[in-house]
């Protein structure tokens, strides 16, 4: 048997330890050297980009938060839609801060304690937890309305999965999807995995998203 620095040779060449100790530590020094840019490629295929259009209705998840609902509120006053359509599914706890008990409702009074009248603002109430059933659920009030496009807002890590969802619920029907998503200050492209927050929204997004895929929801 035959031995070179890096490899052994017996009927067939293999690499020795110091080889592969080598090859290890050159590609943790490349992770480490390059992390900034692969961690910041990570945001990019889970976040899209914004796409934010004209439409006939604005959709945003009532879940979401005061920012979010603040966002509709003002894409609809500056023309970016005929209509709200606010989601969500019953309130789990402190139901005693609201006058309804489920987040569409809520989101609902907010937008009207904006100066938007009440019969622009639809609610989508579901009655199971989830994007799949909220997608769902609008089917009938998008129909019934006759909405042909909507822009979606919904925080910038949650977008990818909303989306996707929506789209394959109305597969087959000629509906565009515009996006506009709110950055979270602790899920920005620069910084998602240099706190606990950002790290828990990406990460636990993605095995939804598998999740969901596996369900055929996406």
């Amino acid at each position: 048997m035959k031995y070179t620095l890096f490899f052994k040779r017996k009927t067939s060449w293999k690499t020795t330890l110091l080889c592969k100790s080598v090859i290890l530590i050159v590609f943790l020094l490349v992770i480490i050297l390059f992390r900034g840019f692969w961690l910041q490629s990570i945001y990019v295929h889970l976040v899209p980009e914004p796409n934010i259009n004209v439409a006939d209705a604005i959709l945003v998840e009532g879940w979401a938060g005061d920012e979010e609902v603040q966002f509709a509120a003002d894409l609809f006053k500056r023309g970016f839609g005929k209509y709200i359509f606010t989601t969500g599914y019953k309130i789990g706890r402190f139901t005693e801060c609201y006058k309804s008990d489920n987040y569409a409702e809520v989101a609902k009074e907010q937008i009207s304690k904006m100066g938007i009248k009440d019969y622009k603002i639809i609610p989508i109430t579901q009655s199971e937890r989830g994007t799949y059933n909220e997608a769902v659920a609008s089917r009938f009030l998008f129909e019934k309305y006759n909405i042909n496009s909507v822009l979606i807002v919904t925080p910038n890590w949650h977008m990818l999965r909303t989306y996707l969802t929506y789209k394959k619920v109305f597969a087959g029907k000629s509906i565009i999807f515009y996006l506009a998503p709110v950055e979270a200050e602790m899920c920005r492209v620069d910084n998602w995995w240099k706190n606990h927050d950002g790290l828990e929204y990406l990460f636990s997004g993605c095995l939804k998203l598998i999740y969901y895929w596996y369900k055929g929801y996406i």
